[in-house]
């Protein structure tokens, strides 16, 4: 066999048909092209028929690379031609493909791995699938699984289940992780799980992995993990690892480092209010959800009445309707029917003297006149975009009416493109973004793709999916683990939580994440709030119940469940900014209990499930919907049992080090108490707290 020998890897491929085994260093475990079969591709032909490469020609080696031409036992095909590659220096090891100019007429495109590099159930074998914040499945689940998922850039207007959202795949098996990516758009990835008869498969299920491209030419990089942690997330790692070599990629906390005013945004209480209509409501013969003027007064609220210091107020749907028609964007208008320009700019002065962050969301189409007889196309719309806010100054003009710090740009779900010109439309949204970047201080867009991190400090509707389904056992973080650290992750608009939405609560303190929140139309905290049964008594509502500091206080269960979850998310936050995830697992058997590691002293553990769960390692009882953080400078749970102190009714307690160091020999410690339980066992005392207690622990 030809060989090529990495610092971290060594590929034998047959001379004769191309099969190949992959061996991993650190671990010692390989890897193998196709099962059943000999070599590792498929060339597609223009009839659409695969065709199978398993012999070779014309082949050329040397250390460094191994070259050859596609043949097949089929018969002729049109020539076309693959490479290894060795890149030394960076534990990487490339797969090329090329179709010359004379082929280009009879080959469609390459199925360069096809059912390759497959995982049993008798090798512990799993696969971790780029779709939404990530999938995770097994080799050894016995249900059938076929997922074919095609490209996040190409296929914009696909259903989300239809689509990658990074362009990496995880794999493992016996403790052998192994990183897949590509760079060129287009590709299609088709995920197969099945019995395998017969004694000579290793096992008795695997998954098969195939990577179908329709260019002219694209690579695969194969990316080894290096680090001792060998679980499946270190996947994600070495992929942004590799990802920043290309693109620097700033953290969040430098990005929010330009002004001290921006410095909050990573841990603030956001509130993303539709001003004019329900999330996705027409708005045509609207109605005002909210006035300019109440954005302040609710900003006033929770800072003096909920001491909240840390919150940003994004409003969207807030711009009059047919503002820049005729596409003249030198002025904007805001809704009259929320107060109009002068109202709003009066609002945002005050919630930025105050302390609070002010933002506001656009439309993508709002940024430049879209023709009404045409369909969205999405490369001409940014192109469009970007030309008219430069052409007509019109963000400068924005950030003179009404003095954002933040602007996210929102692109329509339908969006598609009638060209393949993907360099063309990435450099406009790249170059969009910069200017809202340079202009306001921060940008946000939604959907974030893997290279709006490098800019933007948002990533709206990056969760949606772990929102969606909380406790669902197949989400794996591999979206978190890549850029978690740096942008501010969310769901979309309409997943912002209420106060029965403890399990949303959850998937953000799971994946270090600050959540946003949803509040009824108007000044909620002057209505009474009324339900059947009453909100307070429903399990998913246990973080608005009353009681701790909110006793006696009259708060609406909205301003409680804020309260309490901020309490938690403000100070998690900036710590795992500071700490990437770096390990995610289930605890139990159904995976309703998970835990996340964000580096070895940070630990956060929730469970969803419906019964309590004891946590050895932390020495905790979990109730349903509980959660336990530790970290040296911070600890937070909500537990029937913790520290030997056992509670009849689940306890809510935060404690932070006021000094910069371990709250245990801090002196100055703050005890935030969340529910009636008032007693706290800290460093071998008891505390009783009322409310909050700021004291010392030795």
């Amino acid at each position: 066999p030809l060989e090529l020998d990495g610092s971290s890897f060594r590929l034998h491929m047959d001379r004769h048909n191309s099969s190949f085994v992959l061996s991993l260093r650190r671990s010692n475990i390989e890897y193998y092209s196709s099962w059943g079969r000999k070599g590792f591709c498929s060339l597609r032909l223009s009839d659409g028929s695969l065709v199978p490469v398993d012999k070779v020609e014309d082949l050329t080696a040397n250390s460094e690379r191994i070259r050859f031409r596609a043949a097949s036992s089929m018969g002729k095909i049109p020539a076309v031609w693959i490479e290894w590659r060795n890149i030394k220096g960076r534990n990487i090891l490339s797969l090329v493909f090329d179709i010359p100019e004379e082929s280009r007429k009879q080959v469609a495109g390459i199925r360069l791995l096809e059912r390759a590099l497959w995982v049993s159930d008798s090798d512990a074998g799993e696969v971790l699938v780029p779709r939404g914040v990530g999938e995770l499945y097994r080799a050894a689940n016995p249900a059938p699984l076929e997922l074919k998922l095609e490209d996040f850039q190409a296929s914009a207007g696909l259903a989300p289940e239809s689509r990658y959202s990074l362009p990496v795949l995880g794999l493992n098996r016996l403790g052998g992780a192994l990183a897949l990516c590509w760079k060129e758009p287009g590709a299609l990835i088709t995920i197969q799980r099945e019995a395998v008869d017969g004694d000579t498969f290793p096992g008795k299920r695997g998954i098969f992995t195939s990577v179908d491209f329709s260019g002219t030419r694209a690579e695969l990089l194969f990316l080894v993990p290096t680090e001792i942690n060998m679980e499946i997330l270190e996947t994600s790692r070495v992929y942004s690892g590799w990802f920043n070599g290309r693109e620097k990629v700033p953290s969040l906390r430098y990005k929010t480092s330009k002004e001290d005013s921006l410095r909050s945004f990573i841990a603030a209480a956001m509130w993303r209010p539709s001003m004019t209509a329900e999330s996705g409501a027409p708005l045509a013969g609207r109605e005002a959800r909210y006035s300019f003027s109440q954005l302040d007064a609710i900003s006033r609220h929770w800072k003096e009445v909920l001491g909240i210091e840390r919150a940003a107020i994004l409003a969207g749907d807030w711009l009059a309707t047919g503002n820049g028609e005729g596409g003249d964007l030198s002025e904007w208008s805001a809704a009259q029917e929320c107060g109009g320009n002068e109202a709003l700019a009066l609002a945002a002065g005050q919630i930025r003297a105050r302390g609070h962050l002010f933002g506001l969301s656009l439309e993508l189409e709002q940024l430049y006149r879209a023709p009404v007889e045409s369909a969205y196309k999405r490369e001409t719309s940014w192109q469009a975009a970007l030309g008219t806010a430069r052409s007509k100054e019109s963000l400068h003009n924005l950030k003179s009416i009404f003095d954002p710090q933040l602007l996210v740009i929102q692109e329509a779900s339908t969006a598609s493109s009638a060209t393949k010109d993907w360099a063309k439309l990435l450099e406009s949204r790249t170059a969009l973004l910069q200017d809202a970047d340079k202009i306001f201080g921060l940008a946000g867009i939604s959907p974030a793709l893997p290279g709006d991190f490098r800019i933007a400090a948002l990533g709206a509707g990056a969760l949606h999916s772990k929102l969606a389904a909380p406790a669902s056992k197949n989400l794996f973080p591999l979206l978190p683990a890549s850029f978690g650290h740096n942008a501010r992750l969310s769901g979309s608009p309409g997943q912002a939580l209420g106060p029965a939405d403890a399990a949303g609560f959850l998937s953000y303190l799971l994946y270090g994440q600050a959540p946003v929140y949803q509040l009824p139309p108007g000044l909620y905290f002057k209505k009474p709030e009324a339900s059947s049964p009453p909100l307070q008594e429903k399990p998913a509502a246990i973080f608005a119940r009353e009681g701790g500091w909110s006793r006696g206080r009259k708060l609406t269960p909205h301003d409680i469940f804020i309260k309490n979850t901020y309490e938690v998310a403000t100070w998690l936050a900036p710590l795992c900014a500071r700490n990437r995830l770096t390990s995610h697992r289930f605890l139990s058997p159904d995976g309703s209990v998970q835990e996340s590691f964000f580096s070895a002293d940070l630990r956060v553990v929730v469970n969803f499930g419906k019964k309590p769960w004891r946590d050895e390692l932390a020495k905790v009882v979990l109730p349903p919907y509980g959660f336990y953080v530790r970290h040296p400078f911070f600890l937070a749970f909500c537990a029937l049992e913790a520290d030997g102190l056992v509670y009849e009714q689940p306890a809510f307690f935060t404690v932070r080090s006021l000094e910069g160091k371990m709250y245990l020999r801090a002196e100055q410690v703050r005890i935030y108490q969340g529910m009636e339980p008032d007693r706290i066992s800290l460093g071998g005392r008891v505390f009783k707290v009322n409310g909050e207690l700021k004291t010392k622990i030795w």
